[in-house]
């Protein structure tokens, strides 16, 4: 059977909610790559940020976690984000929902000693940084000599666009297996399935929940639907888009023919038909 797609954000979450262990290496894999620390959650926590002053932005985070960093067993709230559509201000909205991870952690007559540190990571399906590496991690730094103010708080995007291996005897690493998985799921064979099964045999869980969710004929019917309504918002915003274009130059093209432009400059400046010039009253 075909598994539906991790990159859905419900599929991400139900996966990785009932597979607590396949959470965990996702996790390690991104914060730490050659193996050193591994990651043990120890609680799933409500996902919703209140805001602190009346009228303010509440939030739902995909998924937030109380975690314990091996071998030290520091504890750390990690957030972790799944964005796969394109969203201008994304990098703004990461600085939002981190920031209240801090916010919300004391009470009153609590010592600031007493925050925990916090970690954010993106998992996105789009570019958004410069530069070829998937995995950026952001850090509070001095700006001229580099010296790090606190690890306490840290911003990590994963850019899966960026992740161009294919096959499957190619994947070295635990990240590349993940992120592989991220793009790849819903097109695995029964074959590639047991292929990645040698790779990483504790993977077997993982693809019993996700086999258990996409058999659900009601889930494939929610993934359906999902898919619809993205199609029809990514069709607004394309119909927005091109709208605001066309007024912006036919805005152009009036304030160059009041300068006494040519309508053959104009038509060759912003693009527009005569048709269009003639229907918006440009072109008598």
């Amino acid at each position: 059977m075909q598994f539906l797609p991790l990159k859905m954000d419900f599929v991400f979450k139900f996966v990785f909610t009932n597979d607590l262990g396949a959470l965990a290496s996702l996790i390690s894999s991104i914060l730490f790559p050659n193996g050193d620390k591994k990651l043990e959650v120890i609680e799933i926590i409500s996902s919703e940020i209140i805001p602190i002053f009346k009228n303010g932005k509440r939030t739902f985070l995909d998924l937030k976690l109380l975690c314990k960093i091996l071998p030290s067993e520091d504890e750390n709230y990690i957030q972790v984000e799944l964005q796969i559509a394109e969203q201008s201000g994304y990098i703004q909205r990461s600085l939002y929902y981190a920031s209240g991870l801090i916010q919300h952690q004391l009470k009153a007559g609590e010592s600031y000693f007493q925050l925990t540190p916090i970690i954010q990571i993106n998992i996105l399906d789009f570019s958004l940084l410069p530069g070829e590496s998937i995995v950026c991690r952001f850090l509070l730094k001095e700006k001229d000599s580099n010296a790090i103010l606190t690890e306490d708080f840290q911003i990590i995007y994963v850019e899966l666009s960026k992740f161009q291996k294919t096959e499957i005897e190619d994947l070295l690493t635990e990240a590349e297996i993940w992120f592989y998985l991220l793009n790849n799921i819903q097109n695995l064979t029964e074959k590639s399935r047991m292929e990645i099964l040698k790779k990483k045999p504790d993977l077997k869980n993982a693809f019993g929940v996700l086999e258990m969710y996409s058999s659900d004929p009601e889930k494939q019917r929610e993934f359906e639907e999902r898919l619809r309504a993205d199609e029809n918002y990514a069709y607004e915003l394309a119909v927005k888009f091109e709208k605001g274009k066309l007024e912006k130059s036919l805005e152009t093209a009036r304030k160059m023919k009041d300068k006494g432009f040519s309508i053959d400059d104009i038509i060759e400046i912003t693009g527009l038909t005569k048709e269009e010039l003639s229907k918006n009253k440009i072109l008598q």
